[in-house]
């Protein structure tokens, strides 16, 4: 559902301060009731993920989430976790300028500066029209077979640009993600953050673009109306790439990647770009003349490229041919080769009669005609003399007839003219035969075009197969050494901890003793024990409540026996002192120690602490090189793979390159032969037709027609 642009703000730039996380957006969405009170998006319904929750399209320092309000009207709201200076002013400086145009990419915009609550705070939100399409990369995979289709497209997206050009506006960020494509084929721009127009000169870029769309020399300080020269390139020469071998789509780039046909590397360096390469050999003309203008601008003119310079005709494209056709005449050739065929429908010439007819001859052949049938039943009957004589008059009549025929003009004219018939027919045939062996050539051209690239595929998948073996057994045994590292660490760390609990045990059991030897027995005041039992107890090594550590009880015959364990483990009777008061005296005990525990220490002191500490310093720092180490030498490993792939890849794109500018050149070779075996071939046909009608102006011209005309004199 789309609406008509509109083109609002609301406030004045605030100071730069930090912005919530996608997170924290998530979280607020979940209650639009209160991250949009008072204003007409509150209540509105959020679109979820599978989890239910709010599902936020991400970008450069902002998420996207689709809402619906109440009336059925479908919004994209765009949240910020980062605060770019004069946002508003440059939202502003681009709504009044765009809201001049009447072109039909512009998606219509609010910059709302207290637009959502979240954590208590407001935050500005960019409310877009929703619009019913999806991502250039998204659009071409389902549209990859349709030749027709990405070619509208591409004219679509030329026409964009011309029209970005002569409104003066850069759109910065000319990538798949802001490129809209609809079920009708209209193309959308979206995301204006980093847009110029007019009113914007002398500030710098807000952002830079994506690194797959944008020249390796772009810096902020480049933002004006020409910032979309080098993206425009990338993107339309995909599209016509695609619109004329569909199947580049797949040998050119890796699944989910996030470009079209060619990327970041392939700018950086083209000349050992495989993929620049495939479209510099390609034997569409039109194409590799496209690809070879990029190639020119990435090493002569990439901090400056020139305007997009679309081919013509835009649509539709043609596709690669494979199989020559021998007619018709101009079909598929070249304006070099047209221009020399041109259309041919010869007038058919007067028909041929003879005209010169000899008097004396007539009346001889009246003569025989008229003897003839009467003289030859009488050679039965008469004389053998008389049949004789008929004969010889018979052959010498034949004689002088066919001495007259051959005399004729018309009939050497007819001799010639069906030898020349015949001739141009044996032409004709050798011409077809020629542009048919042709023909056969330009199917093994192809199908050895296509075994190439098979192989290269084939090559190219290896090759990333064995670095991808190599990278991954390289990390497994990168994360085998750290996984024992990361043990030999925490075996560290558990001893130090168990020396630090053992010592933190040992001052525990100093503050019980300490706290319980304050304490005599004489003074406890325990009931049933007097200063006798005292005595007693003292007498067995009993003076203090730190002298002892419980009671036990063993039974002898019928009776208990109150056993007083000592700190050094033994056990003592002592006189006088029986079950109940023995449960007295170590009740008393158990309550000052439960007051001992109340502030006995929990943990070690700094000073206590750092000889341990100290201890397994050594151990640690040991450890922690070796896992600096590993990690220093598994970034280098992973280098050196990469640079041993980018290495292989180079010497696989240089193979395919030759490979590619070999049958290119074979290609042009032969399209040039079998443009010209069609032009021979053509007039070979025009030829053997007009001798087909000039033998055929002779008909009439035959022995038996000159005895005809020799009789009545017609022809």
């Amino acid at each position: 559902m789309t609406t008509s642009p509109s083109f609002t703000w609301t406030s004045d730039d605030e100071p730069v301060r930090a912005f919530p996380s996608g997170a924290a957006y998530v979280e607020a969405l979940q209650n639009t009731a209160l991250c949009f009170r008072g204003t007409d998006l509150a209540g509105a319904e959020v679109r979820v993920d599978a989890l239910g929750r709010p599902r936020a399209i991400s970008g450069n320092f902002a998420g996207v989430f689709s809402l619906t309000v109440s009336d059925g009207t479908r919004y994209a709201i765009k949240c910020f976790t980062r605060e770019a200076r004069e946002q508003a002013a440059r939202y502003r400086a681009v709504g009044e300028h765009l809201a001049r145009l009447d072109d039909d990419w512009t998606v219509g915009f609010d910059y709302v500066s207290q637009g959502i609550l979240v954590e208590g705070a407001w935050y500005p939100v960019l409310r877009m029209e929703w619009v019913e399409a999806v991502s250039l990369i998204r659009w071409i995979e389902q549209n990859t077979d349709d030749p027709a289709a990405v070619s509208h497209v591409a004219a679509r997206f030329a026409r964009l640009v011309a029209e970005l050009a002569a409104a003066g506006v850069g759109h910065g960020d000319l990538q798949h993600g802001n490129l809209l494509i609809g079920a009708d084929g209209s193309v959308k721009l979206v995301d204006y953050d980093g847009m110029y127009v007019p009113a914007l000169a002398g500030l710098p870029a807000a952002e830079t673009g994506h690194r797959n769309y944008q020249s390796p020399d772009r810096t902020a300080s480049d933002f004006g109306p020409e910032i979309d020269r080098f993206s425009s390139w990338v993107v339309y020469l995909s599209l016509v790439a695609l619109a004329t071998d569909p199947s580049l789509w797949r040998q050119l780039r890796d699944e989910d990647a996030e470009h079209l046909l060619l990327a970041e590397p392939d700018f950086a360096d083209p000349a050992a770009s495989f993929r620049l390469a495939t479209l510099t050999s390609h034997p569409d003309a039109r194409l590799r003349g496209l690809a070879e203008r990029f190639q020119e601008i990435l090493l002569h003119h990439r901090a400056a490229p020139p305007p997009l310079e679309p081919v013509e005709p835009l649509e539709p494209l043609d596709t690669v041919r494979t199989v020559m056709a021998p007619a018709p005449v101009n079909a598929a050739l070249p304006s070099w080769m047209a221009e020399r065929v041109q259309p041919h429908v010869p007038a058919p010439p007067p028909l041929v009669r003879f005209n010169r007819r000899a008097p004396a001859l007539a009346v001889l052949t009246w003569a025989l005609s008229v003897l003839l049938p009467l003289g030859v039943p009488a050679a039965i009957f008469v004389e053998e003399a008389i049949a004789v004589a008929d004969v010889s008059a018979l052959l010498a009549w034949t004689a002088i007839t066919t001495l007259g025929y051959r005399r004729q003009p018309e009939r050497s004219r007819a001799r010639d003219a069906r030898a020349e018939r015949k001739r141009l027919h044996r032409a004709r045939l050798a011409a077809a035969a020629r542009a048919t062996r042709l023909d056969k050539e330009t199917r093994k051209i192809t199908q050895e075009a296509e075994k190439s690239k098979e192989v290269h595929d084939y090559k190219r998948r290896l090759l990333q197969q064995r670095h991808n073996a190599r990278l991954g057994a390289h990390q497994q045994a990168v994360k085998q050494h750290l996984d024992r590292i990361d043990r030999d660490r925490q075996t560290s760390l558990a001893r130090m901890h168990l020396e630090e609990q053992r010592l933190l045990a040992v001052r525990q059991k100093e503050h019980l003793r300490a706290h319980l030897a304050e304490f005599p027995v004489k003074t406890a005041g325990v009931e049933g024990v007097g200063p006798a039992l005292t005595t007693n107890l003292e007498a067995v090594g009993i003076r203090t409540a730190a002298d002892f550590v419980g009671v036990r009880y063993d039974v002898q015959g019928p009776n208990r026996v109150a056993i007083f364990v000592l700190v050094d483990g033994r056990g003592v009777r002592v006189a006088g002192i029986g079950e109940v008061k023995a449960g007295r005296i170590d009740q008393w005990r158990a309550r000052l120690t439960v007051k001992a525990a109340n502030n006995r220490p929990t943990s070690l002191t700094p000073a206590e602490h750092q000889p341990i500490k100290d201890r397994f310093a050594a151990a640690k720092g040991r450890l922690d090189a070796q896992y600096k180490q590993v990690l220093d030498e598994a970034a280098t490993t992973t280098r050196e793979l990469q640079a041993a792939l980018r290495a292989e890849q180079a010497v696989l794109a240089d193979e395919m390159k030759a490979a590619n500018t070999a049958t290119a050149r074979i290609r042009v070779d032969h399209d040039r032969a079998v443009a010209e075996a069609t032009v021979v071939l053509e007039r070979a046909r025009q030829a053997a037709a007009d001798g087909n009608t000039r033998a055929d102006a002779f008909r009439t011209i035959t022995y038996r027609r000159y005895l005809r005309f020799t009789l009545t004199g017609k022809g």
